[in-house]
């Protein structure tokens, strides 16, 4: 049997005590709300549970409720304890997920005067609001929770939940609308194959939050956010079945599902280099291009400018060979890596110039 934490939402969380006795000893971290446990046994309004997911002790006692008022809650048996804490048909309009397991709170009805909190949720767990944004002086975005109805998920007192802003030290938004029309949320597992760091320095294995509709390269920047990857297009996303994910596939196509793993690694660029051939000239070298394997083809061709003088403004990056026609696909996207271009050591990348070729080259060319 599945328990869900409901209640604890101002303070971070509910108490955990080492025994099954109220006057046991607390342990010093909260069971988050929105987390989900696993029954192991229990005793009258004493539940001895083991973390399936959230944040808190791995195992311990709680009391299921505080003066009739529930502290966790039941859940069916058919349903699925992995899934987040909120179906796309419970979600109403203003409704937030929460991305990274932290969320910043400014207590009262004033945010510019408000102090600031900080508490632990469970990723994928659902924050109503009513969907008004206040503005920060300093950029950042915070919107009003609302507390009509009890519980907002982020306490039961009034005031506004940071949605993203800097200064905090979280690498992106803290909260993600929930839309009905985008059908229920899945919550998938980073299971890195290389070394990474967490952004906040904990475990590597994180929860993180898609939709169906949700790409690999989509995965790659969540990916990337989390574990302070610069490029995400160097992350390689793998399958259930181990093989590599095309940056295009959905979510929905690579059969993932809430609680499945997300295998992936970053590889560090290695060292390549690229050929380009003169547009001036039938079969006489421009440059060398000295570059890396993470590289995208827009690095590639601000490097060509910046070593001979071109203009990027002028310049398509393109298959083929100088010299020779091309068809109307042969533009390379500038955010692709070259090596997922087909690109390896030592080929002959091309490009389509639409300024002054001769006039631009002038200068690089009197150097040789």
């Amino acid at each position: 049997m599945s328990w869900e934490v409901v209640g604890g939402g101002d303070k971070g969380g509910i108490l955990v005590r080492s025994g099954q006795g109220t006057s046991s000893e607390q342990l010093p971290e909260r069971l988050s709300t929105g987390a989900r446990v696993e029954e192991l046994e229990l005793v009258g309004e004493r539940l001895h549970y083991k973390l399936i997911s959230g944040t808190g002790p791995a195992t311990g006692w709680v009391s299921t409720s505080l003066k009739d008022k529930p502290l966790l809650q039941r859940l069916g048996e058919t349903k699925d304890a992995k899934e987040p804490s909120k179906d796309a048909g419970d979600l109403r309009e203003g409704d937030y997920y929460v991305t990274l397991g932290v969320l910043f709170k400014k207590l009262g009805t004033d945010p510019e005067k408000a102090s600031i909190t900080k508490l632990k949720r469970s990723v994928g767990s659902v924050v109503h609001t009513t969907g008004k944004v206040w503005r920060g002086s300093g950029g950042g975005y915070w919107v009003e929770l609302d507390v009509g109805s009890g519980d907002s998920g982020a306490g039961e007192k009034a005031g506004y939940v940071m949605i993203d802003a800097s200064g905090f030290g979280t690498p992106g938004p803290c909260l993600q609308i929930a839309a009905k029309a985008d059908g229920p949320p899945i919550l998938l597992k980073s299971k890195p194959r290389s070394e990474v760091k967490a952004w906040d320095d904990g475990s590597v294995e994180k929860d993180f939050l898609v939709l169906q509709k949700t790409t690999v390269g989509e995965v790659r920047v969540i990916l990337g956010m989390l574990f302070k990857i610069a490029k995400p297009e160097s992350i390689t996303v793998f399958g259930k079945d181990g093989s590599e994910l095309a940056p295009e596939t959905s979510v929905k196509e690579a059969g993932f599902q809430s609680g499945d793993q997300c295998a992936f690694e970053h590889a560090e660029g290695k060292p390549m280099k690229l050929v380009v051939m003169s547009p001036l000239e039938q079969g006489v070298k421009l440059t060398d291009l000295d570059i890396k394997s993470d590289w995208t083809v827009g690095q590639v061709r601000k490097l060509l400018c910046s070593i001979t003088g071109l203009k990027e403004s002028s310049m398509l990056m393109a298959r083929g060979k100088m010299g020779e026609r091309v068809g109307e696909d042969a533009q390379l996207n500038l955010s692709h890596l070259v090596v997922d271009c087909g690109y390896k050591e030592g080929d002959e990348i091309g490009f389509i110039y639409m300024g002054d070729t001769e006039g631009d080259l002038k200068a690089f060319l009197a150097k040789r």
